[in-house]
């Protein structure tokens, strides 16, 4: 066991802390624009839509003793915008996570530069990114930033097989699948590079957290 607990960034639609696949250290905020267009910030992570909570039961089995900052950056749909997910980049830096999920791509384009400048802060606070990609898309954001672990689902390998490659294009690869739901069953459940990212995240925070060990031995 880790001698010290990472805390993870999930920054997504939201997590449903009380989820079975979830329970546990989880605590978040929710960014997002009032009706003037401001950015505005509360407590609200509660997860409406369940993709979040999603992701955090794959970090949760990886990494059973570790905290939870969700950063909700959805309301009622899959749409968010540059200006948030960059926000929420900055406070889940903020908080001290050692690790960020990004199960999310937007296009490039407006909000690029502003992505760039709060993955950059991110790193420089001592933050890894990890973000989804997908090579019918190349170039989506924040994946395609520098120094972000960009993620894509590849469905030839184990369950829990990671393939982190040196270098070439889309160097990180898991499978796109959540945890098993007795009720629900593996064709009609989420599935895509989002939950690919998870579990590459979840690969990275182990790492981590072994590392942090050996340094306390």
């Amino acid at each position: 066991m880790p001698t010290q607990n990472l805390l993870i960034g999930i920054i997504d639609t939201g997590v449903n802390p009380w989820h079975s696949h979830v329970r546990g250290d989880v605590r978040g905020c929710r960014i997002f624009l009032n009706e003037n267009q401001g950015i505005c910030e509360d407590s609200d992570f509660f997860d409406p839509l369940g993709h979040g909570t999603a992701v955090a039961g794959i970090l949760r089995k990886a990494l059973p003793a570790a905290e939870i900052f969700a950063v909700r950056v959805f309301e009622n749909d899959l749409t968010t915008y540059p200006s948030l997910v960059a926000r929420a980049i900055l406070r889940a830096a903020a908080e001290g996570c050692d690790v960020i999920n990004l199960s999310l791509a937007l296009p490039s384009g407006i909000g690029a530069e502003l992505l760039a400048d709060a993955c950059a802060t991110a790193q420089q606070a001592g933050s890894i990114l990890v973000a989804a990609g997908d090579p019918q898309q190349p170039g989506l954001l924040p994946a395609s930033l520098s120094g972000v672990y960009e993620v894509i689902a590849d469905d030839s390998l184990e369950d829990e097989q990671i393939e982190m490659h040196a270098g070439g294009a889309y160097p990180c690869r898991a499978r796109a699948y959540p945890r098993e739901l007795d009720s629900i069953p593996p064709e009609a459940n989420l599935w895509g590079h989002s939950l690919a990212c998870a579990r590459v995240t979840a690969y990275l925070a182990q790492e981590l957290s072994c590392q942090n060990d050996d340094a306390h031995s």
